[in-house]
């Protein structure tokens, strides 16, 4: 297993590994949106009777 002595390169892979967390948690939060627009659209077309 690679350990990495310098302070700088395993700064360097923390800062790739932050990006990638906010990255996933981006697109997280762009396919909940979508599945609320779905829901949404869904309702428009079929409706709930009240009665």
């Amino acid at each position: 297993m690679y350990i990495p002595k310098l302070a700088t390169e395993q700064q360097k892979i923390a800062d790739c590994l932050s990006s990638l967390d906010e990255l996933i948690r981006a697109q997280g939060e762009k396919i909940e949106a979508l599945k609320q627009h779905k829901k949404g659209l869904m309702q428009q077309l079929f409706p709930q009777e009240v009665g």
